[in-house]
């Protein structure tokens, strides 16, 4: 009787698990493998919502020499935003697929720790989080000083979707928005479908030039722009449209990614 209740204690404890949301604050991204400790085959970006199908067992890691301490699940990869790693094909998705829980907390977590930060700052008094976007909060040194900013995807008061980046200083912060009538790259709306931090020293670059598209072997090194800091990418799931955004020289740029 005593094995029963036990068994039916943590079959409900996996049910409720698998009923709530996640958000992924892996700051490179949740790794995705194919089973417990498998192949890798790709990440799910920071920001990103997970849904779990089931609670595998118990496993614990060391990151930067301090225990972390969660489970294996398997996820319902569909409901999030997987980034395939470079060879794997997009077949695995008919797989099982599984991450660690460790670095997943639940979304009413993610939002109320970022809507908290955003009521220090009188000048967003007036805006309200996207969180009817998968990603409406992510991370990164978008300015070069070692400190770690903010970004924020938020409705204005005219309904537009805007970015707004948060930029920490040791001493103070400064606030810069995108979208809007103001916007530098004319776009007024940034509902973009994918958002997401790009890490220091990825090669940043326009994949379409004259009306072709090319890959980074097809690029000149002096239309390379590599980065000591954190950048943005944007892009229009099931269209061409989307770009890298960084700062530079006082002012923000763009790269477009067809």
């Amino acid at each position: 009787m005593k094995k029963m209740f036990f068994g039916f204690i943590l079959m409900m404890s996996s049910v409720v698990f698998s009923q709530e949301i996640y958000q992924v604050i892996a700051p490179e991204g949740l790794t995705v493998r194919t089973s417990p400790n498998g192949k890798r085959v790709g990440k799910i970006p920071y920001g990103y919502p997970v849904k779990i199908k089931e609670k595998g067992e118990a496993f614990s890691i060391l990151d930067n020499g301090k225990a972390k301490n969660g489970n294996w699940m398997k996820l319902d990869v569909n409901s999030s935003k997987l980034v395939l790693d470079e060879g794997i094909n997009d077949s695995i998705l008919q797989n099982d697929l599984y991450s660690f829980s460790g670095y997943l907390i639940t979304q009413q977590n993610f939002i109320n720790q970022f809507e908290k930060e955003i009521s220090t700052h009188p000048a967003f008094n007036e805006f309200y989080l996207a969180t009817a976007y998968k990603c409406f909060a992510i991370k990164g040194d978008f300015f070069g000083d070692g400190v770690v900013d903010y970004l924020y995807r938020m409705i204005d008061t005219k309904g537009n979707v805007r970015l707004f980046i948060v930029n920490n200083q040791k001493k103070g912060s400064q606030i810069y928005g995108l979208g809007g009538a103001k916007d530098p790259f004319k776009i007024t709306n940034y509902d973009f479908g994918t958002l997401m931090m790009i890490p220091k020293g990825t090669p940043l670059y326009s994949n379409y030039k004259d009306g072709v598209k090319r890959n980074l072997n097809g690029v000149s090194k002096n239309e390379i722009v590599t980065l000591d800091y954190d950048a943005i990418y944007v892009h229009q799931d099931n269209a061409k449209e989307g770009g890298f955004i960084y700062r530079k020289d006082g002012k923000w740029n763009w790269l477009n990614q067809k």
